[in-house]
């Protein structure tokens, strides 16, 4: 309780699991963040403003593969998923966006468990990379390049609106007898 307290005065993303499941010719990711904003961001969030959050994944082994994917990549993530934060004033509920799938909440709390939750996320479509051979980063952060110009300049240099889990490494899902069953 006191943890969650402590995160609603603090803006920060924090990594609590990142696995990975091959299952060839993809890879499904799973994920749990713990996602707090600051006063400023629930603010902006209260008068209208819609924060966009990205999750972005990077392949680091194999080493021969990930070096080709940077490149035909730009050097940049491997896949991004990018979902989307509301607050609705007339029915007083926030709402998160992702594609097409829109989840509404009454309270700030539980949108932003289900916004740190990422499951069976497929990327890399078509690979054939080994489950020994795996290794990866997962990251969430705001977008701050998603928000209105207006804002986006105020951004700059704020450490208020820069909220990063950093990379993580992702671990392998090891699949339990009744999985396998299944």
């Amino acid at each position: 309780m006191l943890f969650l307290l402590a995160m609603q005065c603090s803006a920060a993303i924090k990594n609590l699991k990142a696995e990975a499941e091959v299952l060839p010719p993809r890879i499904e990711l799973f994920a749990r963040f713990s996602v707090g904003l600051n006063s400023d961001l629930d603010e902006a969030l209260k008068n209208g403003l819609t924060l966009p959050f990205i999750y972005e994944f990077k392949l680091t082994k194999p080493r021969a593969y990930a070096w080709y994917r940077q490149v035909a990549d730009g050097f940049g993530s491997n896949a991004q998923l990018t979902h989307r934060l509301s607050y609705q004033p007339l029915t007083k509920q926030y709402r998160v966006t992702a594609g097409g799938v829109v989840r509404h909440f009454s309270n700030l709390e539980d949108a932003l468990t289900a916004l740190g939750i990422i499951r069976n996320w497929s990327v890399l479509e078509g690979s054939d990379i080994a489950a020994d051979d795996f290794g990866g980063r997962i990251r969430l952060r705001l977008d701050t390049s998603q928000l209105p110009k207006a804002y986006q300049v105020s951004t700059i240099g704020n450490e208020n609106w820069q909220l990063d889990s950093g990379w993580n490494d992702i671990q392998l899902r090891r699949l339990t007898d009744l999985e396998m069953l299944q």
